[in-house]
C-alpha cells in the first residue's frame, strides 16, 4: 500500500513538471507576442502589464492541465482561487530564496535561482495535491 502511494505521488511529480514546462513555454511565449510581436515593451508599464498577462495565462494553463493530465481531478471540483494564491505563494517563495541566497552565503544567481525554483516547485506540489485536486 504505501508503495503503491509512494509510485502514484512519483507519477504525479513527474506530471506535474511536464505540466510547469509547458506552463513556461505558455508564460513566453505571450510575453514574447506582447512584448515583441504588439510591441508593448515600448510603452510605459508594457513590460510589467506584458509579464502579468503571461503569468495568467500559464496559470490557467497549468491549473488545467495539472486537474487532467497530473492528478485525474475534476475541473469543476477543483479550486482555481486556492490554485492562484498558492502559484503566487511559489513564486513568492522562488524569489525569497533567491534573495537570501544571493545576498547573504551564496553570491551564484544561477545556483540560487535553481534552489529558488527547487523550493517553489516542491512547495507547489505539496499545496497543489493537497489543497486544489483533493488528494489525501
Amino acid at each position: 500500500m504505501a508503495e503503491e502511494l509512494s509510485q502514484r505521488i512519483r507519477h504525479q511529480l513527474a506530471r506535474f513538471l511536464v505540466v510547469g514546462a509547458a506552463g513556461f513555454a505558455v508564460d513566453i511565449g505571450i510575453l514574447a507576442a506582447l512584448v515583441y510581436g504588439f510591441g508593448y515593451g515600448q510603452q510605459s508599464g508594457g513590460l510589467i502589464g506584458s509579464r502579468l498577462v503571461a503569468f495568467a495565462g500559464a496559470i490557467i494553463t497549468t491549473f488545467l492541465l495539472n486537474a487532467r493530465y497530473t492528478f485525474g481531478a475534476s475541473i469543476r471540483r477543483a479550486k482555481l482561487t486556492r490554485y492562484v494564491l498558492i502559484q503566487v505563494l511559489g513564486a513568492a517563495l522562488n524569489i525569497g530564496t533567491f534573495t537570501v541566497l544571493v545576498l547573504g552565503p551564496l553570491n551564484r544567481p544561477l545556483i540560487a535561482l535553481a534552489l529558488g525554483s527547487a523550493v517553489a516547485t516542491v512547495s507547489n506540489f505539496v499545496l497543489v495535491r493537497r489543497y486544489v485536486y483533493d488528494w489525501r
